[in-house]
């Protein structure tokens, strides 16, 4: 069994793998990371550098400019790569967990790359990231990378140079690292129903009603963000507010004596 913080980059927004990166953890590794106290060095405790792997990947047309920007890669750079339709997992890696911030996005990216994901488990960092500290202002990987880092100036200029996969799954590392030991994970599979659960959102993250708790909406913006959220998570949450205040209301209503 491998647990793999993975990451990919594409040749534009939901596009082709161009790059795809993967460090392997296994379970002894979060138990290392749970048990100690030095929070600052959790990249070196997760690390293995003997389980990481990267490749890149020619896209079936030309890098948009607004990819490039991002990620820096550059037709150039994958002219004489295997077609993105070839991307698959090391071979000796039976792969049971996927972590990654927005892993989502990874995986919908290697199902268009026609490598099934089947029976994978997705391990979202930002999920869980949103549901531990849903007051951040910014909960992308280098914002929350910077709030759970020890050494701010260090990670702010790892960050400022990293633009790849594998840097990515490095960052992620350290994100990873905070969320086992603020949420006291003691295993993959915890973790996996840790992250199924944050996936839906105790407050809401975008527009005028950012960082506010759902419990603290009135109804009418409740109804209003209904129609406009096309996030099944965050529909899920909506209308369970909704019951439970419906609930409330019913048992208010109840003539006690």
């Amino acid at each position: 069994m491998t647990a793999l913080i993975f990451d990919t980059e594409t040749h534009k927004l939901h596009g082709d793998i161009i790059e795809a990166a993967g460090i392997a953890l296994e379970f002894v590794t979060l138990e290392i990371v749970k048990n100690s106290s030095a929070l600052g060095t959790f990249p070196e405790l997760l690390l293995s550098p003997s389980e990481k792997f990267t490749e890149r990947y020619k896209p079936s047309e030309p890098i948009s400019i607004g990819a490039m920007a991002v990620h820096h890669i550059v037709d150039e750079d994958v002219a004489k790569c295997v077609p993105y339709t070839e991307f698959s997992f090391p071979s000796h890696f039976n792969v049971q967990y996927l972590i990654g911030h927005n892993i989502d996005y990874d995986i919908a990216a290697i199902n268009r790359a026609g490598t099934s994901t089947n029976g994978i488990k997705a391990i979202c960092t930002l999920a869980m990231a949103r549901y531990l500290w849903p007051k951040l202002d910014a909960h992308n990987l280098s914002a929350v990378a910077l709030y759970v880092s020890s050494d701010r100036g260090k990670t702010a200029h790892d960050l400022r140079f990293a633009h790849s996969a594998l840097s990515d799954c490095t960052t992620t590392f350290s994100v990873l690292g905070a969320i086992v030991h603020e949420a006291d994970i003691s295993s993959f599979e915890e973790l996996y129903e840790f992250s199924e659960m944050a996936r839906y959102p105790t407050h809401i993250f975008y527009g005028k009603f950012k960082g506010t708790s759902i419990k603290d909406l009135e109804d009418k913006d409740i109804h209003s963000l209904l129609g406009k959220t096309d996030d099944p998570y965050l529909k899920i949450s909506l209308e369970n507010e909704l019951i439970a205040r419906s609930s409330i209301d019913e048992q208010n209503e109840l003539p006690f004596n």
